[in-house]
């Protein structure tokens, strides 16, 4: 993940190609749900009503929609040229929902990343937009567009090529965040680390399809028209699976929260599964106390007063906004949403050590990842 000058990663084989909007597709049943409709609390007023073709701040045309996300709409887009001669700019464009603090947030902890330590060995690491970056107004609210340097793919999709050359470079990039930033960054997922184009002329290659290919869409009952994205990457994969046990009861967390997390991500990689299997229940809702006997039965049990004094340090606490569960209940705080702070369930803990949960690693690689480990989770 490099930064560069977006405007400047110019693309020669796009050239003296024009670059079309997708014709649009078979209309889908209005009762259909599509892309980021699925997720729960979903309210298409806070989503910017964009349609292929669409000029955004007199800059950037719209021309497909490649994947989605739960508060965003990433797009392809490209730069209007002002001269015919000028060769084609693409990037991706992110346009956020219509949330004031998340959105401005987001703009101060890209410019915080990106001016922090360019000296730093995992400062190229990250891709940034703080340069690229504009608001939309409409009569629901602003958006908070920015614009990246387009990317090949997420790691997830990526680590199925290769097993081994990225691990150093995540523990780079998280020291340059925690120790040179002093940011948590929360969302740590592989489908959010992704793998630049190894030469630029390759998106030259992937660009035409997409236009080709009609967009399916439906509109939904307050007019807006829902874009279904073109590339399947395959299923989505939920945040929860990561859930760092602090983050799940509610207590305070830090850069250890995503150490938590990487160390989970390496283990899924290198096992190529899940490595917790009681995340959900049979609604389909996260499993607040299964999860954590998961995490007992891997880890071992975390000492109690620990776990008292930070259950304590958090009571009281509520979050900035409230959230709505699959079961349609609003939760304002941890102890809400999960219950607690006693682990009462002692049945529900498998004896499953982690030890035994790494087949494919010889004894001595089995030794040194568990040494990631050294003590039982944060409960």
């Amino acid at each position: 993940m490099m930064i560069r000058n977006t405007r400047t990663w110019l693309f020669s084989s796009l050239r003296r190609k024009p670059l079309p909007v997708p014709p649009p597709g078979p209309l889908l049943p209005q009762d259909k749900l599509v892309d980021e409709e699925t997720c729960a609390g979903y309210d298409s007023k806070n989503f910017y009503p964009v349609k292929p073709g669409y000029v955004l701040a007199n800059c950037y045309q719209v021309l497909v929609k490649v994947v989605w996300g739960v508060s965003t709409l990433p797009l392809v887009a490209k730069g209007i040229s002002r001269h015919e001669s000028e060769p084609a700019v693409v990037v991706a464009l992110k346009i956020n929902n219509t949330n004031k603090h998340k959105a401005n947030d987001e703009r101060e902890f890209e410019a915080h990343i990106a001016k922090t330590d360019p000296s730093h060995h995992g400062y190229p690491l990250f891709r940034t937009s703080s340069s690229e970056c504009f608001d939309v107004d409409i009569s629901e609210g602003r958006h908070l567009c920015l614009a990246y340097e387009p990317m090949r793919e997420s790691l997830w999709l990526f680590q199925r090529r290769f097993k081994n050359t990225y691990i150093r470079i995540l523990l780079v990039g998280l020291d340059y965040l925690h120790e040179g930033c002093r940011i948590v960054h929360t969302d740590l997922k592989l489908k959010n680390i992704m793998v630049t184009f190894e030469d630029p002329a390759m998106l030259g290659d992937f660009m035409p399809p997409q236009f080709d290919q009609p967009m399916q869409y439906k509109i939904d009952s307050t007019g807006r028209h829902v874009y279904r994205c073109h590339n399947d990457f395959g299923p989505t994969r939920k945040l929860n699976h990561y859930r760092a046990p602090e983050v799940s009861l509610g207590y305070w967390w830090n850069t250890s929260a995503d150490i938590w997390v990487l160390g989970i991500l390496l283990w899924n990689i290198i096992q190529g599964k899940e490595l917790f299997q009681q995340v959900y229940n049979k609604q389909g809702c996260y499993g607040a106390i299964a999860h954590p006997a998961e995490m007992i039965g891997l880890f071992g049990r975390p000492p109690l007063p620990k776990l008292v004094t930070r259950y304590h340090s958090a009571l009281g606490y509520k979050w900035p906004e409230p959230i709505q569960g699959k079961n349609g209940e609003v939760y304002e705080s941890a102890e809400q949403y999960f219950g607690g702070p006693k682990f009462l369930h002692g049945d529900l803990i498998l004896d499953r050590k982690l030890a035994d949960t790494l087949p494919s690693l010889e004894e001595k690689e089995r030794e040194i990842f568990l040494s990631f480990s050294p003590e039982p989770p944060n409960l």
